[in-house]
């Protein structure tokens, strides 16, 4: 609030989420993301959130009012609509289907929402692109986007390391 309120603060859009997930576990708890959304909408400030997480719809009221006002989009990222291969990839995640829905609540609020198939591993749910985006726009999402999967060196061997365990009928072609 006091950085927002300093004599010739230009507010501009800040977008939750490119690097770390704002809904994370312990958000339904801390409600942190929730307070920083508090704020913004008390000083008309721009947000777009992107999440895997279904627990953004508990933040509908806030994201709808701001939308409302044209001061908010989300996305919500489906790696896959496979709920084993999402159980596999992302374990602690929101299955594919309550993230659908949220992308409906959020929708149902007037927020613009986006589906985003993020990250895409060819040869283990590239086929699913198509899919993915068909149901996020069924769901209202309004938008798309993709994210190409990326393996800094540190992260290789760990994620094939992963891969064979997980889905070893894939492993190779990965």
């Amino acid at each position: 609030e006091k950085a927002l309120s300093k004599p010739g603060y230009k507010p501009d859009r800040i977008h939750i989420g490119g690097h770390t997930d704002p809904y994370q576990p312990v958000e339904r708890t801390l409600k942190i993301t929730r307070g920083v959304l508090e704020v913004l909408e008390r000083f008309g400030h721009p947000v777009s959130v992107i999440t895997k997480s279904a627990l953004i719809a508990r933040d509908a009221d806030i994201l709808g009012r701001m939308a409302r006002r044209g001061l908010a989009s989300a996305f919500v990222s489906i790696t896959t609509l496979d709920r084993a291969l999402a159980r596999d990839m992302e374990p602690r995640a929101a299955t594919p289907a309550r993230r659908l829905e949220a992308i409906r609540r959020l929708t149902d609020e007037g927020v613009p929402m986006g589906v985003g198939f993020a990250p895409v591993i060819a040869g283990l749910n590239d086929h699913e692109l198509e899919a993915v985006l068909d149901a996020g726009a069924e769901a209202g999402a309004v938008n798309a986007m993709y994210v190409a999967l990326r393996l800094p060196l540190e992260i290789k061997d760990l994620f094939r390391e992963w891969l064979e365990a997980a889905r070893p009928d894939r492993a190779a072609r990965v």
